[in-house]
């Protein structure tokens, strides 16, 4: 994608500020947290969803959609696998139990 373009930053700081604003973080840092996951999804997972998809870049605006929903919900989708990788169960070879 074309990260100079206007229409995608403006929805990924719109799914931001709206990330910001539903938080359930109280302190600076949770919130800084919070953004810089929805930065990271946003910026790395916009393309292949969109790839995957079969969503041409011309599409009335699907890619902006993607891109502002992932900023919107990537600190959840980070936690969440955070989350899963946690609760993997793996059987190290020296025998102990982590």
């Amino acid at each position: 994608m074309n990260w100079t373009d206007i229409k995608l930053i403006g929805a990924v700081l719109a799914g931001l500020v709206l990330a910001l604003m539903l938080s359930t973080a109280t302190t600076l840092k949770a919130r800084m947290v919070t953004a810089s996951a929805g930065l990271f999804c946003a910026f790395f997972g916009t393309d292949p969803i969109v790839a995957w998809a079969g969503v041409p870049y011309a599409a009335d605006g699907w890619p902006y959609l993607i891109a502002g929903c992932l900023a919107l919900s990537g600190d959840r989708l980070v936690r969440r696998a955070m989350q899963l990788i946690d609760t993997i169960h793996v059987p190290w070879p020296w025998g102990s139990d982590r």
